[in-house]
């Protein structure tokens, strides 16, 4: 999981900044979320394959699973079209699957305006971030 201290400190200000009772239900949002991402992330791989749970947060209707055969064949595409930089993303995603598949931890991709973020969604980590937000700790 990326740092959110670093990559969404106002996102964590916003949640965790109300009062003890307001914290902890933001707390079990937030664990409620990502535990639904990590199911969705694990039924699908069982169902399709190795692949990664694309996530849309400006529209979350189109978020979706993709295999690796789905990003090769959308690399495919970008490499006919000469499209480098969109060739490049696919091919970073692809090698990021890769490289964590056989973990026993989520992989999610969240789509920016700009850019594409990869994380690995790791349960102990997230809890121990979420308690330290929660409580104050590193806001």
């Amino acid at each position: 999981m990326s740092d959110l201290s670093k990559n969404a400190s106002r996102l964590v200000k916003n949640l965790f900044s109300g009062s003890e009772t307001e914290n902890m239900i933001a707390a079990g949002v937030v664990r409620t979320i990502l535990s639904d991402v990590t199911r969705l992330y694990f039924e699908n791989k069982r169902a399709k394959g190795k692949g990664i749970l694309v996530f849309n947060p400006e529209d979350p209707e189109n978020s979706k699973y993709m295999t690796v055969r789905d990003l090769e064949d959308d690399l495919s595409v970008a490499q006919e079209a000469m499209e480098d930089q969109t060739s490049e993303m696919f091919k970073r995603v692809i090698n990021f699957i890769e490289a964590e598949h056989d973990s026993d931890l989520a992989l999610l991709a969240m789509i920016q305006p700009n850019e594409i973020c990869l994380h690995i969604l790791d349960p102990v980590e997230v809890n121990k971030k979420i308690d330290e937000y929660s409580h104050g700790l590193i806001l």
